[in-house]
């Protein structure tokens, strides 16, 4: 293991957080938040200096070679490390004076999870509710460019490595070269940005407010400027943001098809139609429950019930209404939406959808075997065959996904968190998605859980963001063999 190497590229990623951290500034000045200020300038200056001093020392790894295992100790404690530096600013500013909780908020919104401690959101200072949403923004692009761009330098193809990262997932290609790959998404990512913030400008939404909700809706992450979060908004702004996390949770791949006019590549993809099949779905299902139990009128209850039902199979998790206040049958199917994600290659979360595919169509393929044992017949996605090895990888993420949720609830619960609440925190923060059901559902939050609890789920944020195996496969005894 080059260890060298390795701290000096998260020396890099620490420079890039305190660059980050810079752009808080303008917003303490424009806004006259003195209070802020030396809080975000000791924050800002702490990863320039422990980075600047890492790099010095490890300057002469800048250009060595990467090995595999390096690349897989990178990824895994670079999210560690932006989530500890990243909690710097909520907790010398003292906006959040637990340095638990501060961690929570800040690995929450890196992994884009959105789950928050937060109880009165619309009384913290402006620039700090920016660095909030702007945590959400930088981990997105993250879970694209992290395997695309950074692990090439492990002398294996970025394409080569990225089922690994995504647990045998055969993710579409759309360059040659993954320096290609890269540069479109950052592209098409900033795009998807910029369009939004527009959007919600001319919704009357001013330009701190319409950044801040860009950066969580486009990276699915949740976090609101206002106590409400979306539903303080109009109609107008929800049906905007409703159509962007939809956007967002489909494999940005297809987008940069779209762009190029590729539309048979789009035509083809079994896991977007799947997604968008699901969404229309219980979409049309819960509009009919709410409409016909709820007292309301037709575009209400259609506007609830596809904004809930797209904000949790992305996992974004915002917000316009407390789906534990409808009837049972209708929270149910949001809770069953939970363990559904969205597609591979966005910036969702989740078990993903293509998954679930693969997981039915070899459940299918063993009845047709018991028929005809024979026959010579192989799961197809898009048109391809997947090899067994691939759909046994998927098939054992898929079962260890639900053992971590159930083994993390029952131990959850031994600190006296009741055990549907204690559900909904782990498929919450396993998934990536924000609120989940009980009290830490969307009318609730995590500020009243053992600080202990809020460590264990902060590590678990970070597991369904590497999406359990990358993080796992380091704590094995083969990993650390020469």
């Amino acid at each position: 293991m080059n260890y060298r190497i390795i701290l000096n590229i998260l020396g890099k990623i620490l420079l890039t957080l305190s660059a980050f951290m810079l752009t808080i500034l303008p917003w303490i000045i424009y806004y006259k938040e003195d209070k802020t200020l030396w809080g975000v300038v000791i924050a800002t200056a702490i990863p320039l200096v422990l980075g600047t001093l890492i790099l010095f020392g490890t300057r002469s790894q800048s250009k060595s070679e990467l090995r595999f295992r390096d690349g897989h100790l990178i990824v895994s404690s670079a999210w560690i490390v932006m989530g500890l530096a990243g909690s710097l600013p909520f907790y010398l500013t003292g906006v959040i004076p637990s340095f638990t909780d501060a961690v929570f908020e800040s690995i929450s919104g890196f992994t884009t999870t959105g789950s928050s401690i937060l109880t009165d959101i619309e009384s913290l200072p402006k620039s700090i509710l920016y660095w909030r949403s702007l945590t959400h923004w930088i981990g997105g692009m993250g879970i694209i460019v992290l395997v695309i761009a950074i692990l090439p330098a492990l002398k294996v193809a970025g394409y080569q490595l990225l089922p690994m990262e995504t647990s045998g997932i055969m993710p579409e290609k759309i360059k040659p070269r993954t320096t290609d790959i890269a540069k479109r998404l950052w592209g098409l990512y900033l795009l998807l940005t910029l369009a939004l913030v527009a959007l919600l400008m001319l919704g009357g939404l001013d330009f701190f407010e319409s950044l801040c909700h860009a950066f969580g809706t486009v990276a699915t992450g949740g976090y609101s400027t206002k106590n409400a979060s979306v539903g303080y908004y109009s109609p107008y702004i929800q049906y905007v943001i409703m159509i962007f996390m939809l956007l967002s949770g489909i494999n940005f791949a297809l987008h940069y098809y779209l762009i190029r006019g590729k539309i048979v590549q789009i035509k083809k993809n079994t896991e977007v139609k799947v997604f968008l099949m699901i969404v229309f779905v219980t979409g049309v299902v819960i509009t009919g429950i709410l409409y016909f139990t709820q007292n309301t009128n037709l575009e209400k209850a259609f506007r609830d019930a596809f904004f809930q039902v797209i904000s949790i199979i992305t996992a974004t998790g915002f917000a316009t209404a407390d789906y534990l206040q409808w009837i049972q049958p209708a929270w149910l199917i949001i809770m069953a939406l939970m363990f559904v994600g969205a597609c591979v290659g966005s910036t969702g979360g989740g078990i993903k959808v293509v998954r679930h595919v693969i997981v039915f169509k070899n459940i299918k393929l063993a009845f047709y075997r018991l028929l005809h044992p024979n026959a010579v017949k192989l799961v197809k996605i898009n048109g391809q065959s997947v090899p067994d090895e691939i759909v046994g990888a998927v098939t054992s993420f898929v079962v260890i996904y639900i053992l971590i949720i159930f083994a993390g609830s029952l131990l959850i619960t031994f600190s006296g968190l009741d055990i549907q609440s204690a559900l909904g925190a782990m498929l919450a923060t396993l998934g990536g998605i924000g609120p989940g059901i009980g009290s830490v559902g969307p009318a609730g939050n995590f500020a009243h859980l053992h600080p202990a609890v809020k460590i264990f789920l902060s590590i678990i944020m970070i597991i369904g963001r590497l999406e359990i195996f990358t993080f796992f496969v380091i704590f094995s005894r083969g990993f650390w063999k020469r």
